[in-house]
């Protein structure tokens, strides 16, 4: 029995009032300016802020604050998972695998001033995110999996299909179909040859509707070729 199952037998929902109704939201703290599919399965999480999430996708247990987009069929399991914004978004493709204890956060403190703590703010009452700096948004593309403990830092973009390496800090852009990992992440690898990535890049598989996928049953079991690429049904 998978993770999603599994959770959907031992809970009862309990449902906020101000949460969308759906039965698949149970013990979430889920704000109203949240956009939230009915068929995503969100448990015993805390969703404040301008988030979209897309269908099908599986939260358990993660904490998001701001202004974050989560497309369809991903998976973020916590605990310890927190992606937070102030200035810029963060966005995550389709079918994306996300481990426990993954932190994003898209902003950082100022080591330009005179001190990097939170003075704007706290000691002058001045507005929340006065004081930080941003690098840009932070892109995750579709099909990336991010391995338990890393971080990901202000202005990232990690490319479709990539994998990062548990307990990885990732600080620089990562192409698409790569493997990295380290403090600061390297490039270890990539998973296919060129020939193949750019035709996945080109097919877009992760956007394609379910019925589709399944009409495709062997391209998503065992190792990929490109024979299988070749013969794609419609």
């Amino acid at each position: 029995m998978n993770l999603y199952n599994i959770i959907k037998n031992k809970f009862k929902p309990t449902l906020q009032k101000e949460v969308k109704v759906a039965p698949n939201f149970g013990d979430s703290d889920i704000s109203k300016q949240a956009n939230v599919d009915p068929s995503a399965f969100i448990y015993n999480s805390v969703i404040h802020g301008n988030v979209v999430i897309g269908p099908r996708s599986m939260l358990y247990r993660v904490k998001l604050d701001g202004n974050i987009t989560i497309g369809s069929n991903t998976s973020i399991n916590g605990p310890g998972t927190e992606f937070f914004t102030l200035q810029n978004p963060i966005k995550i493709g389709n079918f994306c695998s996300i481990a426990r204890h993954t932190a994003m956060q898209e902003h950082n403190h100022d080591i330009k001033k005179i001190t990097t703590y939170y003075i704007q703010q706290r000691v002058f009452g001045e507005k929340t995110g006065v004081d930080a700096v941003s690098k840009g948004a932070i892109i995750i593309g579709n099909d990336v999996w991010i391995g338990t403990q890393s971080v990901i830092l202000t202005g990232v973009q990690i490319g479709n299909g990539s994998v990062i390496a548990a307990n990885s800090v990732v600080t620089e852009n990562v192409p698409p179909y790569s493997i990295v990992g380290g403090t600061p992440a390297k490039l270890i690898r990539k998973r296919f040859s060129d020939e193949i990535i750019e035709k996945l890049q080109k097919i877009e598989w992760w956007n394609w509707d379910i019925d589709r996928i399944k009409r495709n049953h062997d391209l998503f079991h065992g190792d990929l070729t490109m024979e299988k690429l070749i013969n794609i049904q419609d």
